[in-house]
């Protein structure tokens, strides 16, 4: 087990550069099912708990040889802080990292797992990096016929894929967009955006919250209901609507920097050095000044760093990554992480520099 604690720690998701990338982070598509005959996972006794886990596992195994290699991680084996790693990843929820009886199978590169009695019986998932849904689906959806083929799921011809949450009844497909959105947020036409994408039957919620102002000006959207459309519809009707955000945003940025330069440079730049020579730093205040540094990027403001970069430290300077740079696995004091952090972005900053020599 200890071999496939450090596969899972490998699952880098968020480092490859991906289409459309100045704005769509990730692409994450999430399939739910259950198995006919069990009840639904809060409902289930620790006896039957175990016995759907063994189902569920062994027709894992039965399709081992198939790529990518998914390595099997039970969390009751699992030190907290490895939990954590996984939570922070954007892997598993805050509710499945503390329950028993959970299991996780994964990828080498995080891009593709399968949770085991989370709210489900078992949720197959892909996550990539950019603009690239219909890839993430394909993947998922070639795992979920396998494992079809060796596992009873709980269906029906009227209601679809059944499930405890209403939300997931039918295809029990989410299809979500992770996007970076400062130029919403900073003209404040963020709220208009978030009703606007309400008004076409999606959510929106912040990555790091779930109001309006997230960390980082991260924001995931996604679709509210699977029934009613299929698959390919739900993607197609996801894709359009993030598609017109990126727009919108990608306007806002040449807006900013059209009738605001002296603004927006001054807010960009000094980011840029706080983050360059700060010797302490929090992990809210280095979510806000990377969100800023993205964005000159993105504008060609600032060289010699990719956005992928910045993507990747969003997840690396949380808390628990930190921690696990230091090699500990009790809690430390807070001081020592907020300096290992300003440490670490300082030594990925190393060849950067401003565009144009502003």
């Amino acid at each position: 087990m200890k071999q496939e604690i450090e596969f899972g720690k490998k699952a880098f998701w968020f480092r490859p550069k991906g289409p459309e990338d100045d704005v769509v982070i990730s692409s994450r598509v999430r399939l739910s099912r259950n198995l006919e005959g069990f009840a639904f996972p809060f409902q289930m006794s620790t006896d039957e708990e175990r016995e759907a886990c063994q189902l569920i596992i062994q027709a894992i195994r039965d399709n081992s040889e198939n790529k990518p290699h998914l390595g099997l991680l039970g969390l009751d084996d699992l030190h907290p802080l490895d939990r954590k790693l996984l939570l922070e990843r954007n892997l598993i929820s805050q509710d499945f990292s503390l329950g028993q009886n959970k299991f996780l199978a994964l990828s080498e590169d995080g891009s593709l797992s399968v949770l085991i009695n989370e709210t489900d019986h078992l949720k197959l998932v892909a996550l990539k990096s950019g603009f690239i849904l219909k890839e993430a689906y394909a993947e998922v959806d070639k795992l979920d016929n396998l494992y079809e083929q060796k596992l009873d799921y709980a269906v029906s011809l009227e209601f679809g894929y059944l499930g405890p949450s209403l939300t997931n009844i039918g295809t029990g497909l989410r299809a979500s967009f992770m996007l970076h959105l400062p130029a919403l947020v900073f003209t404040s036409l963020i709220s208009k955006a978030v009703k606007t994408i309400a008004s076409f039957g999606l959510t929106v919620k912040g990555f790091f919250s779930d109001s309006e102002e997230s960390l980082g000006d991260l924001y995931q959207i996604s679709n509210q209901f699977s029934i009613g459309m299929s698959e390919n519809e739900i993607i197609e009707h996801v894709e359009e609507i993030v598609l017109q955000i990126v727009h919108y945003e990608r306007r806002a940025r040449e807006e900013l920097l059209n009738r605001e330069p002296i603004v927006i440079k001054d807010k960009i730049f000094r980011a840029l050095g706080t983050l360059l020579y700060a010797k302490s730093i929090s992990s809210k205040e280095a979510m806000s000044l990377l969100s800023l540094v993205r964005l000159g990027i993105a504008l060609g403001l600032i060289s010699g760093v990719q956005v992928e970069l910045i993507s990747s430290l969003f997840f690396l300077c949380q808390k628990y990554h930190i921690q696990t740079v230091l090699g500990h696995v009790d809690e430390i004091d807070s001081k020592l992480i907020d300096y290992t952090r300003a440490k670490l972005i300082r030594e990925s900053f190393t060849n950067v520099h401003v565009a144009g020599g502003e």
